[in-house]
C-alpha cells in the first residue's frame, strides 16, 4: 500500500464514527424491511392463505378452514437468511466534492450503504463488502463500515446473490459490462448507485479554469470553461444511458443520487428494491 493510501485509510478509519452515526439516523427515519417475512422453509408460522387447486387436501389446514366456508393453507416463514453485497468505488475521483464545506461521493455512499445495511441486519440478512465475508448480527455493521476502508479485493461474483454498486460510473462502459456480465452469469442481482457531485451535474464553471484529475498528474486549461458546458452535458448523458442499458440487460436497475440533496428518497428507493429481490 503506497504512503499517499495510507494516509487516506487512516482518515477514512478516523471517520467511520461520524458516517455510522450518519447512517443510523437516515437508517431511524426510513421505512424498515421485513427481513425474513416470506413463506419456506421454517418452523415459525407466517400466515394463512386461501388453498389453490395445485396444493391438493393435503396442505389444506382443516381446523382454520372449519370456520368458514373456504379452504385455507398454513404458511410457515423462510428461515434461511439472504445476503446483501456492497462494493463501494475505490477510485480516488469518487473520494471527492467540489465543495470543502459538502460531503464527499464516497462519504455518501457510505451512510446510504450502511443504513441500508442497518435495515437489513435488523431483518435477519447477512451484510458484506464485495470480496469480505458476510456476517450477520449486532455487529455486522460496525465490521461492514471498516471493511470499507480498503479497497474491493477483486473476487469472482458471489452465486445468486444481491450486489450493490457504489459509483460515479465514468469508468468506460465496457468495463462495467464485464463485470455485469459476470454476475449475471453467476445468478447475482442487484442495484447501481450512482453517485453525482452538484458541479459534475451543473458544470457550474465560467472564465479561465484549470481542472486538476484526483489522485493523479493530468490537468486541463480552459480558458473559458462554460464554452464546454453543453459539450460536457452531452457527454455526461450519454454516459449515464450506457450504465443504465447495462444495468437493465443484466438486471442491475440504476439510481441517480446527487450529493447535495436528502439521502432519504435514494435509501426508500433502495429499500423497495431489495424487498422485491429477496421476496
Amino acid at each position: 500500500m503506497s504512503q499517499q493510501a495510507r494516509l487516506d485509510a487512516l482518515a477514512l478509519a478516523g471517520d467511520l464514527p461520524g458516517v455510522l452515526l450518519d447512517a443510523r439516523r437516515l437508517a431511524a427515519s426510513a421505512p424498515g424491511l421485513h427481513g425474513r417475512r416470506r413463506s419456506g422453509q421454517g418452523e415459525a408460522f407466517w400466515q394463512y392463505r386461501d388453498h389453490r387447486a395445485e396444493d391438493g387436501a393435503r396442505l389444506v389446514d382443516w381446523r382454520r378452514s372449519a370456520r368458514g366456508e373456504r379452504y385455507f393453507v398454513r404458511e410457515r416463514e423462510r428461515e434461511a437468511a439472504q445476503t446483501a453485497w456492497f462494493w463501494l468505488d475505490s477510485e480516488p475521483g469518487f473520494a471527492w466534492s467540489a465543495d470543502p464545506a459538502r460531503t464527499t461521493k464516497l462519504r455518501r455512499a457510505q451512510t446510504i450503504a450502511l443504513a441500508l445495511a442497518t435495515l437489513l441486519s435488523r431483518g435477519g440478512e447477512r451484510v458484506g463488502a464485495y470480496g469480505v465475508a458476510p456476517r450477520a448480527g449486532q455487529r455486522a455493521v460496525d465490521r461492514l463500515a471498516h471493511d470499507f476502508i480498503a479497497p474491493a479485493p477483486k473476487a469472482p461474483p458471489p452465486k445468486r446473490s444481491c450486489i450493490l454498486f457504489f459509483s460515479d460510473f465514468y469508468a468506460p462502459a465496457e468495463d462495467w459490462r464485464a463485470r455485469l456480465a459476470a454476475c449475471a452469469d453467476a445468478g447475482a442481482h442487484g442495484a447501481l448507485i450512482m453517485i453525482a457531485d452538484p458541479a459534475e451535474e451543473d458544470f457550474p464553471f465560467r472564465g479561465r479554469t484549470l481542472f486538476l484529475e484526483p489522485g493523479g498528474r493530468r490537468e486541463t486549461l480552459l480558458g473559458r470553461a462554460e464554452t464546454a458546458r453543453e459539450e460536457y452535458a452531452e457527454r455526461l448523458e450519454a454516459q449515464r444511458r450506457a450504465i443504465r442499458a447495462l444495468g437493465n440487460e443484466y438486471g442491475f436497475p440504476a439510481l441517480l443520487h446527487r450529493t447535495d440533496h436528502s439521502a432519504a428518497p435514494t435509501l426508500a428507493l433502495l429499500i423497495s428494491l431489495i424487498s422485491e429481490r429477496f421476496a
